[in-house]
């Protein structure tokens, strides 16, 4: 489970640091593709160009090639959605990732062992930002649990406290201060020296577990993918509390563990290997 939505820009075309130099146009481009958001799915021409810092006209011209390439879809209401093509072009990212190479037989062996809803998120430590790349939804997977494609911010929660904690101590207690650790439940960790703490608990483990601390009723474990020596991601496995009893929780980290680490083994020569 994941954290907190990153919002998207406002007023001012998305930034990543200093605009390196290139093509204007298609800088343009990609800002008015980056304006959309899970929070902002549909947008009318004004707000895209607001969102994205483009002036309306320049938007209006780029927005009909893109739908005319199928990267845009225009609504009956003149609303603009993402289009097609991107989900197409997202499926060849997702499956050549090294996260994807390490991960693609683990998901489907746990939603088939264990029944819960299994998600895969992916972290991008440019913005310290979580995407979900994986999901196995078991039947009565809970609608509240982030769809895929979702990103939002490093946090609080499972997926979040299982990646910083495949981090060096030293390098957690540096980005552990600087996060927004929303209080989305009563159980929700907060304090910046209480997640440290159980960041310790993870390390010897390999393994976190939350039990309501990010959706009221809802449990998960997440253990860390380790690519190079450094987390890429973590797989979890999440579901009601009154399926997932501590012990439960604990074996699935261990069953997590296992079959990344066969995962790893059996790589075939080549391909991105973890460690």
């Amino acid at each position: 489970m994941a954290d907190s939505p990153v919002p998207p820009p406002s007023g001012s075309a998305p930034q990543n640091g200093p605009r390196r130099r290139g093509v204007r146009s298609v800088d343009r481009a990609l800002d008015v593709l980056s304006a959309f958001s899970a929070a902002h799915p549909r947008l009318q021409l004004s707000e895209l160009a607001d969102a994205a810092g483009v002036p309306k006209t320049s938007t209006h011209r780029i927005a009909v090639t893109l739908v005319e390439r199928g990267f845009l879809r225009q609504e009956e209401d003149g609303a603009y959605v993402l289009g097609n093509r991107l989900l197409e072009l997202g499926s060849l990212v997702s499956a050549t990732t090294a996260l994807a190479h390490l991960t693609q037989g683990v998901a489907e062996e746990l939603i088939r062992s264990t029944g819960e809803t299994v998600l895969i998120a992916e972290i991008d430590w440019r913005d310290r930002s979580l995407l979900i790349t994986g999901k196995r939804e078991a039947p009565h997977s809970p609608e509240s649990l982030s769809p895929l494609g979702r990103r939002s911010a490093l946090g609080n929660g499972c997926i979040s406290r299982a990646i910083l904690g495949g981090l060096p101590p030293e390098e957690s207690e540096e980005i552990v201060p600087t996060l927004h650790l929303a209080q989305r439940t009563p159980a929700s960790i907060t304090d910046p020296a209480a997640l440290q703490r159980e960041l310790g608990i993870c390390r010897r483990h390999g393994y976190a577990i939350e039990v309501g601390e990010f959706i009221p009723g809802i449990a998960g474990v997440a253990v860390p993918v380790m690519v190079a020596g450094r987390p890429a991601g973590a797989v979890a496995v999440c579901g009601h509390t009154e399926r997932m009893s501590r012990r439960r929780l604990e074996a699935l980290g261990t069953h997590i563990k296992y079959l990344l680490g066969r995962a790893a083994a059996t790589l075939p020569p080549g391909s991105p290997r973890a460690g």
